[in-house]
């Protein structure tokens, strides 16, 4: 008994056919599948891509509960200024309040706070100047109380800021040790994205220690 392929084939006057015919044509179709699945696939990593590189959807919830949403994530994640002070002040806290005891801890957290161009520097400084080994010689702690804080100029990439503050030096070696000074920072902060190692966007570049006045002086 014919089949209806043989059939049709005879009636179109071929007198053979293909054997391996229906194998040809599921290779050509799965030639093509994978072809369009190959597509596909590189469509959808493409997509990943852009997507992965577009901003975060921030929204920001005010005091009374209303949402809105942000589009410009850089300029609104910018540093503010409240927050830039508080930087400013623990940094100098870290820096300069001196504890003979936790002197290490706080260098590393001040280190932390640095730029790598001004670690450079500080380490430097701290060297020549031998600060480091008179605090471990006198077992001297330090208080510091701030007394004027001010934004000094802003650009898109540095802030200036400038702190004044009185610092009391005392001894855990000598009751009777007491050094109070008048002194005013100014400090170049660098404007960085935010960052796990950097959460408040940003990094000491730059910092100056004056001395305004001498305020007491009890040395033995």
């Amino acid at each position: 008994m014919k089949t209806r392929f043989q059939t049709k084939l005879e009636n179109l006057g071929r007198r053979y056919y293909e054997v391996f015919g229906d194998l040809e044509a599921q290779l050509e179709f799965l030639k093509l599948a994978s072809l369009v699945l190959l597509c596909l696939l590189f469509f959808a990593i493409f997509g990943a891509f852009v997507l992965a590189k577009r901003p975060p959807v921030v929204i920001r919830v005010d005091e009374v509960g209303k949402a809105e949403a942000i589009s410009d994530l850089a300029a609104h994640n910018a540093p503010s200024k409240p927050e830039i002070l508080y930087f400013a002040r623990t940094f100098v806290k870290r820096y300069a309040e001196y504890n003979a005891y936790t002197v290490s801890r706080d260098m590393a957290e001040a280190w932390n706070l640095m730029s790598a161009r001004f670690q450079t520097a500080a380490k430097r400084n701290l060297i020549e100047s031998g600060i480091l080994a008179r605090i471990e010689e006198a077992k001297l702690c330090a208080a510091l109380e701030f007394k004027e804080e001010k934004i000094e100029r802003e650009t898109p990439e540095h802030v200036l800021v400038s702190l004044v503050w009185v610092r009391t030096l005392k001894s855990y070696k000598d009751p009777d040790y007491r050094e109070a000074s008048l002194l005013k920072s100014e400090l170049v902060l660098k404007k960085v994205s935010r960052s796990l190692p950097a959460p408040s966007g940003l990094l000491v570049e730059d910092y100056k220690e004056i001395l305004l006045n001498r305020l007491e002086d009890s040395k033995r």
